[in-house]
């Protein structure tokens, strides 16, 4: 057997215990979303490539190219922390019959002339090091929406629908009972037979990304168990209820679903469904139904259900930044907006500044430079990951060029925002369509928030949990009763607990923390807030908002609600 081969049937024994490649870069995906991590199989031949000669390539993949730089550096730290030990595990599979040596380096030598810095870890024959390694591991991450034959499509909205279409509940636990080939076969049946179902779907988008390879021999079974998700819940909801038809609405709205579709100042798609039921119930209560879901999607680690996801992310200035836009209609807000702008020009010229010690850039004055041009400096002089956080946190070699962009920011928010009842009646109805009934009367249409919640252990079991509903109607009453309520008069945000804004002393994240908060006695915590870059310095800061998870706080509320609601087949009663 080749080196490669029995590297390969032996990487969970090799990287086991404290060892191990899914701790490790589960550990490393966690808490940023740059940093997401698809969850590592090792049993995956788009993750496991055997190479030529005696190259074993590992792929995991992350979404942003920047941190695929910075994981090829931690997973170097990985290796030099349990450099004994892993090769002692590899000597001990490997069986050579004389003495080695190893040799490990971050280096550009893929197998894809990438230009991706990655972990190269080659085993020589002792005293033959300028020769050819008798192994190589490469640690070769990819992006996270690229399969083995590049770009792949997310493929979460278009299972979901070719399961609700076929109404076909899986039975996971069926699935379960097998396992090996037959596991591997019944899995790769269904997202087959799903595969087929795609262009039923009307609008179908994302049909590459069933699969995590080229050949189509490697569905893509994390999404798909967080497609059951909500399929499975989906399904036990309509009942005896008959699915006619499933649209997909990220292309095209179709004709007989357009009506749906409303427009809200210059929101364009102000109902935020991914894909549309139409389904028909019979008996005394028989109608057609269209019901809208907003898909989204979280893991499950220690078999606990990951935090809820990202709710929205949108650009905080500049042409369709949601605050600008507030802000220039407010008296005031226009000077409140150049005072933003002229602290962002200030404070990153003073960072090329202090990076480069110099006062001129090219030949060019830095303090005359226009922000477009100093924008593109400072994204071609700030790529190394840490060194970018010291400039954005004003740490380290920039102390003495505080954050003042960020921090004028923040006053301009909370002198602006806090305790408007405006702008979050506008943000929330933004985020869960609170006044989507008021704009759209039919009742036979239905909205809801859904997160499917799903994930495959160790390439071999597929964990599916119930989804969360974030049920419109439901959603709407509860914030009718909030605003409306006379003792619910304030309307705060407040930095999160904990968290320290990017210009803070001793902040460890470049971004600004906050919450919003409805309610004087025991308020209610709506959601978290964050802003940060979220990529190129060129690109404006984004919004990103989160279901809170303070003490008392929406979901919680909504869950307290919601059990007093009529839920299931009788729902459509």
């Amino acid at each position: 057997m080749a080196n490669s081969d029995v590297i390969i049937s032996n990487l969970d024994n090799i990287f086991s215990g404290k060892l191990s490649l899914k701790r490790f870069y589960q550990s490393y995906g966690s808490g940023s979303e740059d940093r997401n991590i698809e969850e590592w199989n090792s049993k995956s031949t788009a993750m496991v490539v055997k190479g030529s000669g005696s190259k074993v390539v590992l792929k995991p993949r992350i979404k942003s190219k920047q941190e695929r730089e910075h994981l090829a550096k931690e997973t170097e730290k990985f290796y030099n922390k349990n450099k004994e030990e892993i090769e002692k595990k590899i000597i001990e599979y490997l069986e050579p019959d004389s003495p080695v040596v190893f040799s490990a380096e971050v280096s550009k030598r893929g197998d894809s002339g990438s230009s991706v810095n990655f972990f190269n870890l080659r085993v020589f024959k002792e005293g033959k090091e300028s020769g050819n390694p008798i192994l190589s591991i490469l640690f070769q991450a990819k992006g996270l929406s690229n399969g083995e034959g590049g770009k792949r499509s997310d493929p979460h909205e278009l299972m979901t629908a070719c399961l609700i279409l076929e109404m076909n509940k899986v039975n996971v636990s069926q699935l379960n009972s097998k396992t090996g080939e037959a596991h591997d076969k019944d899995i790769k049946q269904l997202v087959d037979k799903l595969a087929t179902t795609a262009s039923k779907v009307q609008g179908s988008a994302g049909l590459d990304g069933f699969y995590l390879d080229r050949d189509k021999q490697d569905p893509d079974v994390v999404n798909l168990a967080k497609a059951i998700s909500v399929s499975n819940y989906i399904l036990d909801e309509i009942g005896s209820g008959k699915v006619k038809t499933v649209w997909q609405t990220g292309t095209k709205w179709a004709a007989e679903v357009k009506k749906f579709n409303i427009k809200r100042d210059e929101i364009k798609n102000y109902n935020s469904s991914d894909i549309i039921i139409k389904f028909e119930t019979s008996g005394p209560t028989e109608a057609t139904h269209y019901w809208g879901l907003s898909l989204k999607k979280r893991g499950i680690t220690s078999g606990k259900p990951d935090v809820e996801p990202t709710l929205l992310n949108k650009p905080l200035m500049g042409s369709r930044g949601f605050i600008e836009k507030k802000l220039r209609s407010m008296p005031g807000g226009p000077a409140a907006v150049s005072k933003i702008e002229n602290a962002k020009l200030k404070f990153f010229r003073g960072a090329i500044k202090q990076k480069t010690k110099l006062t001129e850039y090219k030949g060019k004055s830095i303090d005359k430079m226009p922000i477009k041009e100093v924008l593109k400096v400072v994204d071609t002089l700030f790529t190394e990951r840490t060194d970018k956080s010291n400039m954005l946190r004003g740490q380290g070699e920039y102390r003495s060029n505080p954050n003042i962009y960020f921090k004028a920011i923040d006053e301009v928010f909370m002198k602006n925002f806090n305790n408007n009842r405006e702008f979050f009646e506008d943000f929330l109805d933004l985020i869960f369509k609170i006044k989507l009934d008021a704009y759209l009367t039919d009742t036979s249409f239905h909205f809801s928030l859904i997160t499917g919640t799903g994930d495959y252990k160790n390439g071999k079991v597929m964990e599916v949990h119930p989804p969360l509903e974030k049920e419109g109607r439901t959603t709407s009453e509860i914030f009718r009763k909030l605003f409306e309520d006379p003792d619910n008069t304030s309307y705060k945000i407040i930095q999160q607990d904990n968290k320290k804004h990017a210009f803070e002393p001793g902040a460890t994240a470049a971004k600004l923390f906050y919450t919003m908060l409805i309610g004087k006695k025991n308020p209610i915590a709506i959601v978290d807030l964050e802003v940060r870059y979220k990529g190129a310095l060129t690109s404006e800061p984004q919004f990103q908002v989160f279901m809170s998870v303070r003490q008392n706080n929406f979901s919680q509320l909504y869950k307290k609600i919601a059990s007093t609601k009529t839920f299931g087949p009788d729902r459509w009663k």
